[in-house]
């Protein structure tokens, strides 16, 4: 049996990673779904069911999606399906063969003490130590490049912004902003309704085909959906739309980015401006790096860059940072 094994884990909003030192990395929806009624139970035949599988059942399941704006609800029901979905996190790692499962959490900039506790509520009994650092530290620690750069994790519930000196980040380096994954979905939902009249959609929906056909700059492009309205099946073009609302959450995160370069030394702002770095789901929007690069042309000259396999970075990150901390790092909750 081996010694001990080190987890990433990258708790999302939407959907939520995992990796290891064994090298091992999954991803899964974060959603938790219970059974309505014995019913569903002998249907199921499960008391519990996650991320994919859970949706596929979701008319036959109460649906607990527990990492709203990435940190655990602070409600019973929440908690309890918190706890459920890391063990089944956790589980996709094997921990049964070693002898000691350590781990790093990423979670937004801020969090507040309760929202700590909580986290380590839901993995106690399932971990031996923890450490909990943000998602743009844990992405540029992955990828080494921690010394003078801007990190924009751009995420479902949040979008995280910090400047890294080559050390962690303290409060004041990082900012987080409500204008993400989640605020775009809505906006384009909106916008889809507005001008569909009678149409019939869900947040579901509208991310799926944001996530299929995002885009930002150049002419609006044609993205032919199938939707109903008002009970009728159409084909319609929302490639407009979709541009529309991508663009809208442009100046929101130049705005972030802009505030977390005029906030450092004085002496580091121009390497800081040259490394800017985006992650995170939102960073998979097309041409999203040359259009923030023109939004904040006006402090300077910039460069803007997109991590690659933006969705494990932070995770696997995380297990990096696990591996070279020391032990008085960690807090034991057994």
């Amino acid at each position: 049996m081996s010694e001990r094994l080190y987890i990433g884990i990258d708790l999302g909003t939407y959907q939520s990673t995992i990796a290891s030192s064994s090298g091992t990395i999954h991803t899964v929806e974060t959603v938790v779904g219970r059974p309505k009624d014995p019913v569903a139970r002998n249907m199921l035949k499960r008391d519990v069911l996650f991320g994919a599988d859970a949706l596929k059942h979701k008319m036959s399941c109460d649906l607990y999606r527990p990492m709203a704006k990435g940190v655990t609800q602070d409600d019973e029901a929440n908690l309890a399906a918190a706890k459920a979905f890391m063990g089944h996190l956790i589980e996709t790692m094997d921990p049964e063969e070693y002898d000691e499962v350590v781990g790093v959490v990423c979670s937004p900039s801020h969090v507040s003490f309760t929202d700590k506790s909580n986290l380590v509520a839901t993995l106690r009994g399932q971990v031996n130590a923890i450490m909990v650092v943000s998602e743009p530290f844990a992405t540029a620690y992955g990828i080494g490049e921690f010394h003078g750069t801007i990190v924009v994790d751009i995420g479902a519930g949040t979008t995280d912004i910090a400047r890294l000196y080559g050390t962690f980040p303290n409060d004041d380096d990082q900012i987080s902003i409500a204008e993400a994954g989640d605020w775009l979905d809505l906006h384009l939902m909106e916008l889809i309704r507005k001008k569909f009249t009678g149409a019939q959609v869900t947040k579901d929906m509208v991310r799926r085909w944001k996530e299929e056909s995002s885009y930002v700059g150049g002419e609006a492009r044609e993205v032919l959906v199938s939707l109903s309205v008002e009970g009728k099946q159409q084909r319609v073009d929302i490639g407009d739309l979709i541009g529309e609302a991508c663009e809208a959450l442009v100046p929101l995160l130049g705005n972030g980015i802009k505030k977390t370069v005029a906030g450092a030394d004085p002496e580091y702002q121009e390497t800081f401006r040259q490394n800017i770095i985006l992650s995170g789901g939102g960073s998979l929007i097309e041409g999203i790096a040359d259009r923030l690069a023109a939004e904040i042309a006006d402090i300077g000259n910039v460069a803007v860059r997109c991590v690659e396999e933006p969705i494990d970075k932070v995770a696997v990150g995380a297990v990096a940072l696990a591996q070279d901390m020391p032990e008085d790092m960690f807090t034991s909750i057994e």
